[in-house]
């Protein structure tokens, strides 16, 4: 930078408070330029080394304005803009473009695509540092007193913009209350307009179907819910909370019920509701009367020790008015917590309204669902270890190593919860390129030979290639995971990255955390598993290869996360055995 003298200039811009996020695509001039800014004082600096991991870096740290280095070419910067400018979280903080004489010609096309200013290297070092804390403060006194949650922005954005859609929906549901005025009547109200934008924003289908049983459950404070889900002539029991039974267990979280199916008939209570499409109010299920051709099985309460009395079971209808399934919520509670005897006629109305919101969310989950499951079913084809259940445990071990990284970091909230839904849908598609794989190799008995283990290789570019097109967030996250989960901590893994000539393996966190996260469930399960080369390895083995490779193989902290969720982790595994290949369909 020129003129390093020119500090005086800068005495009298505030320095507190201003968090920069500085994206870098060449790694030396990237470095010099964080050290040069930090001199300057005042500017809390986060390095990101990968444009793809910009958005993730941004909804953590929460930076006050992000620098874009493209003074050395490295990665797409109108994708990077773009990817910055949809993220509801992080699109209002001002973005600066430094570029060289030799990519400045993309000046028109960065404002275009989201940028806030543009600088032309060299710049004096006072210029650059009075830009970065002008703008800044132009976004502090914009959101000073909101900016401590990132998902602030995005959910008041969403509120503003279905407000008016929402608002006649709102006061049809205000006269339809017991007590119009009552304060409490219209906060469940506005919950229930907010709960139904963020289920919309929600694209896997078992984050999705365990939000929509929680946010059901605090609307009208139930103490238990379940949900059947309609699959051709029956219901299958997919999600289960008990908050009574949760407290018994010591850790806080409902046990895992194994799943079971009901026919669809008017004789139990959900195929009741499912049959009519109509609500089913019970004010204690042990004294339903004789002449209702449906009955309360109490074998589930005897089994968990559990006392089930009021229900309130809802329909799941589509927009087409086809039932999707039954919501039961059991156990009202007062607001001292204690049980009560009944729902009232707001609550029902108000669980009515929510199912029919919760309904659209379940149908858009339910198409990306089918999607994502159809590619790993070609993907079982090809390669028998790749069942659906090995990417269901892969998804489920990802997911909470990931919770538990975000914990360590105060990363919660709308924000989190998306992240998470991105990377349990990415994670099962983790190996679908194996569908590009010959036959001959992925089902062979024995090792491979050099030159087929190359041909294995090129998996993760044929699946990267399949999410090419980046037209979501998801597709970003897929094909990161996909072409960069064989990455390695020490550099050792593959693909690799082209640099002076040759390749070399990415090392620590120049591999993006999705990625790295994904390589450790998948060798977890993949150890833990048979496959046509080996027997499935002993847990301890497993464990104590994985120990030995951390910071070798894998990232040292998620090894050290694995390790303190490890009982969870073999909850995901027991409730996702592998079947029968018979079975398998």
């Amino acid at each position: 930078m020129s003129n390093p003298h020119d500090s005086s200039p800068l005495e009298s811009v505030p320095r507190d408070e201003h968090e920069l996020l500085l994206v870098g695509g060449g790694y030396t001039a990237t470095i010099a330029l964080r050290e040069l800014l930090a001199a300057a004082g005042g500017i809390t600096i986060t390095y990101c080394s990968r444009a793809n991991d910009a958005v993730d870096e941004a909804m953590r740290t929460c930076p006050t304005v992000i620098l874009l280095d493209l003074r050395e070419p490295g990665f797409d910067p109108i994708a990077t803009l773009n990817s910055l400018a949809r993220s509801p979280e992080v699109g209002a903080v001002p973005v600066i473009v430094v570029v060289s004489a030799a990519t400045c010609a993309i000046r028109e096309a960065a404002f275009v695509h989201g940028a806030t200013d543009f600088i032309v290297y060299p710049v004096s070092t006072a210029e650059l540092v009075a830009r970065v804390r002008g703008h800044s403060m132009g976004y502090l006194n914009v959101v000073r007193r909101n900016r401590s949650t990132a998902a602030y922005e995005s959910l008041q954005c969403e509120l503003r913009s279905a407000h008016r859609a929402l608002e006649q929906h709102k006061l049809q549901l205000a006269k339809q209350s017991d007590a119009p005025s009552d304060l409490e009547w219209q906060l469940r109200v506005r919950g229930l307009l907010q709960v139904g934008i963020e289920l919309n924003q929600i694209q896997d289908f078992h984050t999705l179907m365990d939000r929509i049983l929680s946010e059901a459950r605090n609307l009208v404070r139930t103490e238990a819910g379940t949900v059947f889900l309609r699959e051709g002539d029956f219901l299958r029991f997919a999600f289960f909370h008990n908050q009574a039974i949760a407290q018994r267990t010591g850790t806080g979280d409902t046990p895992q019920v194994s799943a079971f199916r009901l026919p669809i008939t008017d004789r139990s209570l959900a195929g009741w509701v499912c049959l009519t499409g109509q609500h089913l109010h019970i004010p204690d299920c042990y004294q339903i009367a004789i002449g209702n051709p449906y009955r309360f099985d109490s074998s589930f309460d005897q089994v968990l020790g559990y006392r089930t009395r009021a229900m309130l079971a809802v329909p799941l209808k589509s927009q087409a008015g086809h039932v999707l399934g039954v919501m039961e919520l059991i156990n009202p509670l007062s607001i001292d917590g204690l049980q009560s005897t009944t729902f009232s006629e707001s609550d029902i109305r108000l669980v009515e309204h929510f199912a029919s919101v919760a309904a659209v969310a379940i149908e858009r989950a339910r198409l990306t669902e089918s999607t994502v499951l159809r590619m790993i079913r070609m993907a079982e084809l090809r390669d028998p270890a790749e069942t659906g259940r090995h990417v269901e445990r892969v998804a489920g071990y990802s997911a909470l190593i990931f919770e538990e990284w975000a914990r360590r970091r105060g990363l919660e909230g709308p924000a989190f919860e998306r992240q998470r839904d991105r990377l349990r849908t990415a994670a099962k598609l983790h190996d679908v390129g194996k569908i590009g794989v010959s036959d001959l190799i992925l089902k062979k008995v024995g090792k491979l030979e050099p030159h087929e283990f190359e041909e294995i290789k090129r998996h993760a570019q044929i699946g990267a290639d399949l999410f090419g097109d980046s037209p979501s967030d998801f597709d970003d996250a897929a094909r990161e995971v996909a072409l960069l989960h064989h990455e390695r901590w020490n550099g050792q893994g593959y693909p690799g990255i082209e640099e002076d000539g040759t390749r070399r393996g990415r090392r620590g966190e120049e591999t993006p955390l999705f990625a790295r996260i994904v390589g450790l469930a998948d060798v977890f399960d993949a150890l833990g598993s048979p496959r046509s080369y080996k027997e499935a390895w002993p847990e301890h083995r497993v464990l104590e290869l994985i120990q030995a490779e951390s910071a070798g193989h894998f990232d040292p902290e998620l090894v050290d996360i694995l390790f303190a969720r490890l009982d969870e982790i073999r909850s995901v595994r027991d409730g996702n055995p592998d079947l029968p290949p018979n079975v398998r369909a």
